[in-house]
């Protein structure tokens, strides 16, 4: 099978190669929230038109980091109230269910497997290396539901969550931490609890988000007004 070599391709691999490197920087936050993205400053750097650096901006347009400004300008998406609560809502709602199918369905190999990934606590590791390890944990978990969907909603999440917990969190290197309550989660799914490793997976949803808000407001990208109205806007939603 021959690759196709035409312009078209060409342009669309080009583009897919500038969308993947920017969304990287965003997710980041080597490019911060509300900054400006100049489209012709791009095609510069990558050296091409301006064409293949729209198509990618129309992308990271769909995923939601960068609002389209006119003339060709793009803004990095901002830390908003509405968007923290829409993806710690969803990780409350996504999480404890995919630990109590993961109960129901995880095989000896699984659950090696997750005990694998909680050992890698035990050595002291940057906050970045640990996201990671949280990151693959929680997907592994997952994957354990047997629910595709589950599993796909879960990487977007934690791809998302990456570039608020950017802001949030000291980036010290830190040695067994949430290792306890990863291998209480570990131990509820072997022995097929799933209302226990629901349990657990809530609590530690909840104390995670309630750390992530506080820490939001510390560094100032999120007010308590911004809350507070955030809050009654969803009150009367309701």
């Amino acid at each position: 099978m021959t690759v196709d070599a035409s312009p078209a391709n060409t342009h669309a691999s080009v583009s897919e190669r500038i969308y993947l490197a920017l969304r990287q920087e965003i997710m980041r936050c080597e490019i911060a929230p509300g900054t400006t993205i100049d489209a012709a400053s791009i095609a510069r750097q990558y050296e091409v038109s301006k064409t293949p650096v729209r198509d990618a901006m129309q992308k990271l347009a769909a995923d939601g980091l960068v609002t389209i400004l006119p003339r060709s300008g793009y803004r990095v998406t901002a830390i908003t109230f509405q968007a923290v609560h829409e993806i710690l809502d969803l990780r409350a709602a996504i999480g404890p269910h995919a630990a109590r199918q993961a109960a129901r369905y995880a095989t000896a190999a699984d659950v090696a497997a997750l005990r694998e990934i909680v050992s890698e606590y035990a050595a002291p590791l940057d906050v970045g290396t640990m996201q990671q390890v949280a990151r693959r944990f929680h997907i592994a978990i997952a994957r354990c539901s047997r629910n595709k969907r589950v599993v796909a909603l879960s990487e977007s999440l934690f791809d998302e969550l990456e570039r608020l917990l950017r802001f949030a969190i000291d980036f010290s290197v830190k040695t067994g931490e949430h290792s306890d309550e990863h291998t209480a989660l570990v131990d509820a799914i072997e022995a097929g609890d799933g209302e226990q490793a629901a349990a657990i997976e809530a609590a530690h949803i909840k104390s995670s988000r309630e750390f992530l808000i506080e820490r939001l407001m510390t560094l100032g990208y999120l007010s308590e007004s911004e809350i507070h109205n955030g809050n009654e806007a969803r009150r009367a939603g309701e």
